[in-house]
């Protein structure tokens, strides 16, 4: 699915996707009704509402993670189809793959229950996972995804998610020197020498929840953040963010791009969003960013800024 646009067409939105064609998301968000994000290039899907399986159709079998933030029935109900297509689709069956989730969720725990009634007898290629912040699990041999701690409801644990690539850079010592220095250097003492490991922030995931920890989201490539309300006076309990807090938490991380999503029902979507744009412009937040709003990736911000991040 390629990102959309409310407004009618103009030369600065034709350009923008146009740029946007490998845009790496597809996904889905309606508060309280289904949620769920698939990340095509890290083969790793967030959450799983309701529609999940029949919005991957043949890519079904292509997630080899499955992430779930907390056990809320919008964000758990597609598990059951998604597990079922797996297992009896025309494609990879028996392809292994994994569902993390929290320790302790109710959801989780009923929804695994259903499965087992509605498949007596039958064997899945899953190994489900229970994971507390800080845990990690690899994804390939530079990737890894770990949990984080978020603040959402009492009750029904809630963790954010988000994938850390290893990488190499000049240390600090050397990284102001001219190009011929470093080369001399390198051959006198070994690049290894002058060089440092570091983990990348590609993508993160704060699920439900209020502002996250912004250290969590540091140089992020892609922040997918909760952006339920437009204002905090419009938020009777603590359980969501609001857009404001969202664009917050991304300016002060340096964030890449940033999606916003589960927009609460209640607002008048043309309104809303000529609202998100405004806070988007005064926020100054430089980089590309949307509101995965239903099935669409609307964009809120300068048609003409950087691409979308792969």
């Amino acid at each position: 699915m390629e990102p959309r646009s409310s407004e009618p067409w103009n030369a600065g939105t034709v350009e923008h996707w146009k740029r946007s064609v490998e845009f790496p998301l597809r996904g889905f968000s309606r508060g309280l009704y289904s949620n769920w994000l698939w990340h095509r290039p890290l083969q790793l899907v967030i959450d799983a509402g309701e529609g999940l399986p029949l919005a991957l159709g043949s890519s079904v079998y292509a997630p080899a993670v499955v992430a779930i933030t907390h056990g809320h029935s919008d964000h758990v109900l597609g598990l059951p189809g998604f597990v079922g297509a797996r297992r009896f689709g025309k494609g990879a069956q028996e392809k292994p793959y994994t569902v993390l989730h929290p320790r302790g969720s109710p959801g989780i725990d009923a929804v695994r229950q259903a499965i087992e009634k509605l498949w007596i007898g039958v064997s899945f290629p899953v190994a489900w996972v229970a994971v507390e912040p800080g845990a990690t699990h690899s994804l390939d041999s530079k990737r890894r995804l770990e949990a984080f701690s978020v603040a959402h409801v009492v009750g029904e644990p809630s963790i954010g998610y988000r994938v850390l690539e290893s990488r190499r850079r000049l240390t600090a010592e050397h990284a102001g020197k001219p190009s011929a220095e470093i080369e001399r250097l390198a051959k006198s003492q070994g690049r290894d020498a002058l060089m440092e490991s570091f983990e990348h922030v590609l993508f993160i995931h704060s699920g439900d929840a209020m502002a996250i920890d912004i250290t969590n989201a540091m140089d992020a490539d892609l922040l997918v953040h909760d952006a339920t309300f437009l204002g905090a006076d419009e938020r009777r309990e603590p359980v969501h963010a609001t857009s404001e807090e969202a664009l917050d938490v991304a300016c002060a991380a340096h964030v890449r791009e940033l999606v916003l999503n589960h927009l609460s029902v209640r607002y008048e979507r043309p309104a809303a969003i000529d609202r998100l744009r405004q806070q988007v412009r005064r926020s100054g937040f430089p980089g590309p960013c949307w509101l995965l709003d239903d099935g669409e990736f609307i964009p809120l911000s300068d048609p003409s800024r950087a691409p979308a991040a792969s």
